[in-house]
């Protein structure tokens, strides 16, 4: 985990693992040269903690390691942060260390790396506690021999593989003392209860039974990191590339191609469908198992519909496709209320042109020509029976549709918009160009056979939408 010439940060709190971790270190440094400081945490939990930092001080000056005390109000940071005061402690302790890296890798820079002193035990100890709690497979490979941490910094555990008995042992036949911290002695903690009761049990019960879950989680690791290979592949298959759902700023959305998906074992698509809302919520905040099978069940109706998962999150199927969003303050989300139907109409303007009465050679260019686009329309006048009204769409709204016989029939404006597909989500948000109940043009898409120009039309009137066009 060390190579010639690297820096270490050791974080020593004067136990036997983290004494013990920083013999060795010196002991290492003998032979590569390593460089080596100590940070030493004060959480300002327990009145003895400054025996314990002296303690920790006399080893660094007869090891001739730099030392730094940091003081930290744990119990008041947990109250600020919401959290308890065993993550509260994990967090100031793993800022402090990253905080020192920084600092050094300021004055003289080279490869900067973070050890820590878990050990065996530790492992046992958090993979029961994830399981208790509830984790998936990931959780249950236990704590990483080596992880980066935010700075970039490497954290190392080069005594994970031994056993808390082990450490004490090898301290005493080398006549190294180590200080004990009193809030290890209580039942205050989760992790103190299992390390007191649920440990000792299960080595009467197997023992050998703290190494045996320490294995399976080194074969639950391989596990993961294929399963790992699997979802990226995945996900490089199934995933749409740059999904637009609004014109807004704050919005995160990942679409899924539902046919490729289903091609994976449910595992994998758990695994995609739960990196998914991790990577929406910028770290999977208030998203699990749940609302991966919320994804799923949305998934296996065949119908259109949208799903709140949690707060600002949700997830919406289009056809074959699956959308997985959270949304910023200014995001939206599920169709448009009727002040932001006003304010979308509002930013574009509708303009009729003056109105082209008895130009033979002029109609008869446009019907043989067909010049229009999805934003210009241009209809005969006289099929148009009263006034025109913009608007978005109402129920009862249909097009007329010419049948084989030459007669008219009635298609309505769901049935249309069902059909070509367009999304449920922007239905009541396009222009509908109205005459009563019958749509004369949906802008960006068709116009009534009914009002399109034929070889008898004596009178045209241009339609044009302007503006900002989806």
């Amino acid at each position: 985990m060390v190579s010639r010439g690297d820096k270490v940060v050791a974080g020593i709190s004067g136990g036997a693992d983290s004494i013990c971790l920083l013999f060795l270190l010196c002991e290492i440094r003998k032979k590569t040269g390593i460089e080596i400081r100590v940070v030493h945490v004060d959480h300002g939990i327990r009145k003895e903690a400054s025996e314990d930092a002296e303690y920790v001080r006399s080893c660094c000056e007869r090891w001739n390691v730099p030392f730094k005390l940091v003081h930290e109000d744990v119990p008041l940071m947990a109250s600020k942060w919401g959290m308890s005061e065993e993550e509260a402690g994990r967090r100031v302790r793993y800022e402090a260390f990253e905080k020192e890296a920084d600092e050094w890798a300021g004055i003289s820079g080279g490869n900067i790396k973070i050890a820590i002193a878990h050990n065996m035990n530790d492992n046992a100890e958090t993979i029961l506690f994830r399981l208790f709690r509830g984790t998936g497979l990931k959780g249950l490979t236990g704590i990483p021999y080596t992880r980066k941490t935010g700075g970039g910094y490497e954290i190392i555990r080069p005594l994970l593989g031994i056993q808390r008995s082990e450490i004490e042992e090898f301290l005493e036949d080398k006549g190294i003392r180590w200080v004990s911290d009193a809030t290890n002695d209580e039942d205050v903690y989760s992790r103190n209860r299992i390390r007191h009761n649920i440990i000792p049990e299960a080595e009467d019960i197997s023992r050998g039974a703290v190494k045996h879950i320490n294995e399976t989680a080194l074969m639950l690791t391989e596990t993961e990191d294929l399963l790992l290979g699997l979802e990226e592949e995945c996900l490089k298959e199934c995933r749409m590339e740059n999904p637009v759902i609004e014109d807004k700023p704050g919005t995160a959305v990942i679409g899924l191609r539902i046919d490729r998906l289903e091609k994976y074992h449910i595992a994998i698509k758990k695994r995609v469908i739960l990196a998914c809302l991790s990577e929406v919520t910028g770290g999977g905040k208030d998203v699990g198992s749940l609302q991966t099978d919320q994804v799923l069940e949305l998934m296996a109706r065949p119908e259109n519909r949208k799903i709140d998962l949690a707060r600002g999150v949700s997830a919406f199927r289009e056809y074959d496709s699956i959308f997985i969003c959270a949304k910023g303050e200014s995001a939206d989300f599920g169709g448009s209320d009727d002040d932001n139907l006003r304010g979308h109409l509002e930013t574009e303007s509708f303009t009729l042109q003056e109105i082209i009465s008895q130009n033979p050679e002029f109609i008869e260019n446009l019907h043989r020509e067909g010049i229009s686009n999805e934003y210009t329309k241009w209809v005969d006048y006289d099929k148009i029976d009263g006034q025109i009204e913009i608007r978005t769409r109402k129920t009862g709204d249909h097009f007329l549709t010419r049948k084989a016989d030459g007669f008219y029939g009635r298609k309505t404006l769901k049935e249309y918009m069902i059909d070509r597909k367009i999304p449920s989500r922007l239905r009541d948000s396009i222009p509908v160009i109205a005459n009563g109940s019958k749509c004369i043009w949906l802008v960006g898409y068709r116009l009534s056979d009914d009002v399109m120009i034929t070889d008898k039309t004596k009178k045209v009137m241009k339609l044009e939408w302007v503006g900002e066009r989806k």
